[in-house]
């Protein structure tokens, strides 16, 4: 059961600085706890929707004693998940994740991680040596380099990108179309849920009609 520790490792895994993955990670988290304590709806396409709604108060129960007890009203975080992420889970299998790049480059998130001093140390002698010792000039050379030389034939990588790349988007196009048949089965089941709540109250309306005329005609 990952938690935030472990999601920005799995982040620092696809390419990105440990320290940078855990600020992003906080940094999103805290953006969201302010939006929803403002009272604010937060609505990632796709992922789902965090929103604050009020609960009132209610009688409860003391599952130790039994005794009932008053709930306040209060105020509850709540969360709906988007049509992508139902098809993800329902579909279970995980997707290869590409590399990140590196958060560092966010202003604020990170400061870049300090050189160690051994490093430091070496680097500031090699700096000092390179200063002391006079530049030479570079030759004048008469033979123009040639140009390298254009290949027709796609090298091995990028068939391999190519079909990676390929792969990607058709398992990106079954996403949406799974995504979509379940925003479509959502849909029609609210309205038949609508459609079976508008029956039952005509019924309801007609049975009371009925009972009226009954009472109507005993008198």
């Amino acid at each position: 059961m990952p938690g935030k520790s472990q999601i920005a490792d799995r982040i620092a895994a696809r390419g990105a600085s440990r320290a940078a993955a855990a600020a992003a990670v906080e940094a999103v988290l805290d953006e969201i706890t302010t939006a929803l304590a403002a009272g604010e709806r937060v609505t990632l396409t796709g992922f789902g929707t965090f929103e604050a709604t009020g609960r009132a108060a209610r009688s409860g129960r003391n599952p130790r004693t039994g005794e009932t007890l008053e709930v306040a009203a209060t105020t509850v975080a709540r969360f709906h998940p988007g049509a992508t992420l139902r098809a993800r889970v329902a579909d279970g299998a995980a997707e290869p994740l590409g590399a990140v790049a590196d958060l560092s480059s966010l202003q604020g998130l990170a400061a870049p991680e300090p050189a160690p001093a051994a490093a430091r140390t070496a680097a500031a002698g090699a700096t000092a040596k390179a200063s002391s010792k006079p530049t030479a000039a570079p030759k004048a050379t008469s033979k123009p380099t040639p140009a390298p030389k254009a290949s027709s034939k796609p090298t091995s990588g990028a068939k391999a990108s190519a079909k990676a790349k390929a792969k990607a988007e058709a398992k990106k196009a079954e996403v949406k179309k799974r995504a979509d048949a379940a925003k479509k089965a959502d849909a029609k089941k609210r309205a038949d849920a609508k459609k079976a709540d508008a029956k039952k109250k005509k019924a309801d309306a007609k049975s009371s009609k009925k009972s009226g005329k009954g009472h109507a005609k005993k008198k």
